[in-house]
């Protein structure tokens, strides 16, 4: 009996001891696979805005206010866009495009001629043409910035009325460069929405125009605020 006893002793502790180990067992496999999901929830985004996966097309318009270089005309509704095509290299956050674009602004507005008190009234088209490299930083989760270089021409048409003279007209091209930056949120695999501000550059564009309303010898820089929409092939 006592051996029959030990015996059933013994199946009965090696049978609990196995039956603890294995409840003691899954707890921590479940607690192990579930910290593993929840780290690769954690830093699925941050993978992705790593950028394991660059796109290779782009395609953007662009919607906003330009600014004048000059005061008497006022800021008006200025409209692009662009195509790019590039891409990364392989463990590198930082993509390269090659863009290509085209923008344009019409600005009109009216003053007095500081040295003789005439009244006038001017209207500007301008008409931007440009190709250039734009890099591009994911910062944080879908957030991206990018900076674009580009150069290219203008096209001015230009016009001014002054009540004591004829009006004049300018038409013309002229070589341009610009500067922009830009802030995107990738909200969807192939779409990101953001914001872009530019400096376009275009030299002594329309002098002639500044000189007969009275404002000295005009400039050629202008400004641009722009709401974008990028969609990502």
């Amino acid at each position: 009996m006592r051996v029959q006893t030990h015996r059933f002793s013994g199946r009965s502790a090696a049978g609990s001891s196995a039956r603890l180990t294995c409840l003691s067992g899954r707890p921590v496999r479940h607690l192990t696979v579930a910290a593993a999901a929840c780290c690769l929830l954690l830093l699925a985004p941050a993978s992705a805005a790593a950028g394991e996966v660059g796109t290779h097309l782009i395609a953007e318009v662009n919607l906003g206010l330009g600014i004048a270089p000059v005061t008497y005309l006022t800021p008006d509704f200025a409209w692009g866009g662009l195509l790019g095509i590039g891409g990364k290299f392989r463990d590198f956050p930082l993509r390269f495009y090659f863009v290509m674009g085209a923008e344009s602004v019409d600005f009109s507005g009216e003053g007095t001629h500081p040295q003789t008190g005439t009244p006038f009234t001017a209207e500007r088209l301008y008409v931007d043409i440009y190709g250039g490299l734009r890099l591009l930083l994911p910062i944080y989760d879908q957030i991206r910035v990018y900076i674009d270089c580009l150069g290219g021409a203008g096209y001015i048409d230009g016009q001014a009325w002054r009540a004591d003279g004829p009006s004049i007209r300018k038409q013309d091209w002229f070589a341009e460069f610009t500067v922009a930056a830009g802030l995107q949120y990738r909200w969807h695999e192939y779409a990101s929405t953001g914001i872009r501000a530019e400096v376009l550059f275009g030299g002594q564009d329309a002098e002639v125009l500044d000189t007969y309303l009275g404002e000295g010898t005009g400039g050629g820089t202008r400004f641009s605020v722009m709401v974008t929409q990028t969609w990502h092939i």
